[in-house]
C-alpha cells in the first residue's frame, strides 16, 4: 500500500484601510507587522487508512468493483456533506477508537450566523469555534489526541461539514 500524507498550509497577510481624499480606501500591509503570517506542514498518514472513510468525500459504491457492470448508470454522486444535529463523533471506525489522530480537517459549510459548529478535542469539552464557511486544521503529535475524542456539535441551527480525519 503507497504511503499517504497531507500537505497544508495557512496564509495571512495583516492590512490597514486608510481613506485617500478621493473618497477611495486603501489597504496596505499593517505597518506594525510589515510581514505576511503563514506556515505550512506536511503530515505522514499510515499507509493503511481504513478504505476511503478517512474523509466526509465518499460514497457507498465509491469502488468500481461495487458499482456492477452499469457504473454509468449510477447518476447519483454523493456530495461529501455531513449533516450535523448534535453532538456527533468524527471517527469514522469504532475499531479504531483508541488511535491517535494524526491529522485533522473541519469545514463548517453553515452560511447562516446561527449555523456556528463546536469542535471537541477531549471527547466532552467544546472549545474550538468555527463560524459559518469557517475551518480549521489540527496536525496531531500521534499520541496523546486520539480517534474517540474528535466531536463536533451544533451551537443553535443544524450545519453542515465537510471533514478529513487521518491516523
Amino acid at each position: 500500500m503507497p504511503n499517504r500524507r497531507v500537505i497544508f498550509s495557512s496564509y495571512v497577510i495583516p492590512k490597514e484601510s486608510t481613506d485617500l481624499e478621493e473618497g477611495v480606501t486603501k489597504w496596505t500591509i499593517d505597518g506594525a507587522i510589515n510581514k505576511t503570517l503563514g506556515s505550512k506542514g506536511t503530515a505522514t498518514l499510515t499507509g493503511s487508512q481504513w478504505g476511503e472513510s478517512w474523509s466526509s468525500f465518499q460514497h457507498p459504491e465509491q469502488y468500481w468493483e461495487d458499482c456492477g457492470n452499469d457504473w454509468e448508470d449510477m447518476g447519483e454522486a454523493y456530495n461529501g456533506v455531513l449533516t450535523i444535529s448534535g453532538a456527533t463523533s468524527l471517527n469514522v471506525d469504532t475499531d479504531v477508537a483508541s488511535v491517535a489522530v494524526v491529522f485533522l480537517y473541519v469545514k463548517n459549510l453553515g452560511t447562516a450566523s446561527t449555523e456556528g459548529l463546536i469542535l471537541s478535542l477531549d471527547g466532552s469539552n467544546y472549545k474550538i469555534y468555527i463560524p459559518p464557511q469557517g475551518s480549521v486544521n489540527i496536525r496531531g503529535d500521534g499520541t496523546t489526541l486520539q480517534m474517540e475524542d474528535v466531536k463536533v456539535n451544533k451551537v443553535t441551527d443544524n450545519t453542515l461539514v465537510e471533514f478529513i480525519i487521518a491516523k
